[in-house]
Order: structure tokens, then sequence, then C-alpha cells
């Protein structure tokens, strides 16, 4: 499915009008009927947005993924779920070093 039907299809699900997340965003809602329409393409950052406002990941919404948030079954922030997608891309080496810190930290 293309970004712009995904966006307009969250859009609408979370009962938001395009000046509403226009707003959200700092755009004008002109800027989001060329993304629906898809006259346009929007930015990484508002990518990145518009990801956390919907609590979808960005692979969503470019068409990448049929998958909303890998995560949406928890309680995981948009923050940690980047954290663990940097944990993962990691060597193993420092995977080891990362959760070793992580102890020390939570144990202090």
């Amino acid at each position: 499915m293309e970004f712009s039907v995904r966006l307009k299809e969250l859009r609408v699900d979370n009962d938001m009008s395009q000046t509403e997340l226009a707003e959200k965003l700092n755009l004008k809602a002109s800027a989001i009927s060329k993304y629906e329409k898809g006259i346009t393409q929007p930015s990484i950052d508002t990518l990145k947005n518009l990801a956390e406002i919907f609590s979808v990941t960005v692979d969503y919404l470019i068409g990448m993924s049929d998958i909303k948030n890998p995560y949406s079954n928890s309680q995981i922030t948009p923050n940690e779920a980047d954290l663990i997608e940097h944990f993962r891309q990691l060597t193993y080496e420092n995977k080891i070093r990362i959760d070793e810190r992580i102890k020390t930290m939570a144990d202090a």
C-alpha cells in the first residue's frame, strides 16, 4: 500500500482532520492534502513525526512493512523502540558491553 493511502487511513482512523494533523506537524493543511494525493512526499523528519503521532513505524508508513508497530502489544515508548533498533544493529561484542553497562547503571 502506498504512503498516501496509509497516511489518509491513519488520519481518518484517528478521527483527525488534515488541519489538525498539519498543526501537530507545524505544516499547512495543503501539505497534508498533497501527501494524501501522492503529489509530494514528506521529509524524513516529517515521516518520523508522523510515525510517532500514529504509533506506527516509518517502514509501515512507506509501505515497507504491513506491521503497524511490532511493539504495540507492550508498553514500549517510541524512544525505547528506537533504542531497541539501534541495539540490534550493534556487533555481538558491543551488545555485551551495553548489556553490562545497563546492568551496572540499574544497580546503582
